[in-house]
């Protein structure tokens, strides 16, 4: 048996959860690589967190990624600069490398310049230092109008919008500052979640107005204007004190230079496999597009990433071991959502469901949430 080179594209969870699991199904003579750029890894899901105040700094639940080395994983700490689908290649600052397969776990790109003013005044949710500052922001808040706005759709983790909403209600509350507070979500979205269905979506629109959240549908934000502290969007305007954002989304510009988004602005691919168009590179996580059924997409979450990680995995091993690969993605998942008041709801089913997704939400408790603290403590340990 030849040596195989497995290059995976890609530090976040799926990149980190395929890499754990190659070397665990593979023999050490068969090389699996991890490029990546940063020289840590944190969960976003850290975010709420910093911006809630319970945890104080980025840092405490970061990773160096230099501890890969320490399970028989290389790491190559470098930008990619081009990917060569065809020839399984890939350029980077640190040279060049060919794999004998490629698994794309890019993730999404933040891209708040997409929306003119957005990238000056909103703070930025999916970034650690924008978390901390909203955290900052709310604690010398004494009052106004707090919107968290969803600049476009798709984007990363569904329920992060929603829970920081809960999450600032909570904070302003305990500051006693909530009576004279009005916090208002505005979305592209028709309902929350809305891949997961009505129900669900119905369900967390009314936990919003219990804690007297407004919700504002089917808002495409055209500008922010930041001198007056207006956002416009296509219908209508309105005013804010402060503005938590969730920017833009999109593929990586090195997947969209190769060619490899269709015209989704994603990855395509076989959605049990996650088999792209070229032989022997797979895509999974945020940088996918998996059309379901009902016509929407596979949302962008890290539960996809790490169960598809794991089904990829699974199958390239027993390619280089000469056997039949038959791991299938069956498009289940399930999400903790923080609802504030140290609780979360949980939400799971079948995303791949027919004719629709079957999607069911579990009422908050305490219980909820320090399951998602586990998940984040034991998902580290698996990985570095």
């Amino acid at each position: 048996m030849s040596t195989k080179t497995i290059l995976i594209l890609g530090g976040g969870i799926g990149g980190l959860t395929a890499a754990a699991h190659l070397r665990r199904l593979l023999a050490p003579e068969h090389r699996v690589v991890v490029i990546e750029k940063n020289a840590t890894f944190a969960l976003r899901m850290a975010n709420l967190w910093l911006m809630s105040g319970e945890r104080e700094r980025p840092e405490e639940g970061e990773r160096s990624l230099s501890r890969l080395s320490e399970r028989g994983i290389e790491w190559v700490e470098a930008e990619i600069e081009t990917i060569e689908p065809v020839s399984r290649t890939v350029k980077t600052t640190s040279g060049a490398f060919a794999g004998d397969y490629l698994i794309i776990a890019l993730g999404a790109e933040r891209h708040p310049q997409a929306i003119p003013g957005f990238a000056e005044t909103a703070l930025n949710l999916y970034e650690a230092q924008g978390a901390v500052a909203i955290r900052r922001a709310l604690e010398t808040f004494d009052g106004g109008r707090v919107i968290v706005l969803v600049a476009r759709t798709p984007f990363s983790c569904p329920s992060a919008p929603y829970e920081a909403a809960f999450l600032i209600e909570t904070v302003l509350r305990r500051r006693g500052v909530r009576e004279k507070s009005q916090i208002a979500v505005y979305t592209p979205e028709d309902l929350p979640m809305p891949v997961a269905g009505a129900e669900v979506g119905v369900a967390l629109v009314q936990m919003l107005e219990a804690r007297g959240i407004e919700f504002h549908p089917e808002q495409i934000v055209m500008k922010v204007e930041p001198s007056s502290h207006t956002i416009r969007f296509e219908l209508e305007d309105t005013k804010f004190d402060l503005l938590v954002g969730v920017p833009a989304h999109r593929a990586p510009a090195v997947v969209r230079q190769a060619k490899l988004a269709d015209a989704s602005g994603w990855v395509p691919v076989e959605p049990s496999t996650l088999q792209s168009r070229h032989p022997g590179v797979y895509a999974i996580g945020d940088v996918t597009s998996i059309r379901l059924p009902i016509g929407m997409y596979l949302p962008k979450a890290g539960v996809f990433a790490d169960e598809e990680a794991r089904v990829v995995a699974e199958n390239v091993a027993a390619e280089v071991q000469g056997k039949s690969p038959t791991s299938r993605f069956n498009g289940h998942g399930f999400c903790y959502i923080e609802v504030g008041d140290d609780m979360a709801a949980y939400g799971a089913g079948n995303f791949y469901g027919i004719p629709a997704p079957r999607v069911t939400l579990e009422p908050p408790s305490p219980r909820y949430r320090l399951q998602k603290h586990e998940i984040e403590r034991t998902a580290q340990s698996l990985w570095l």
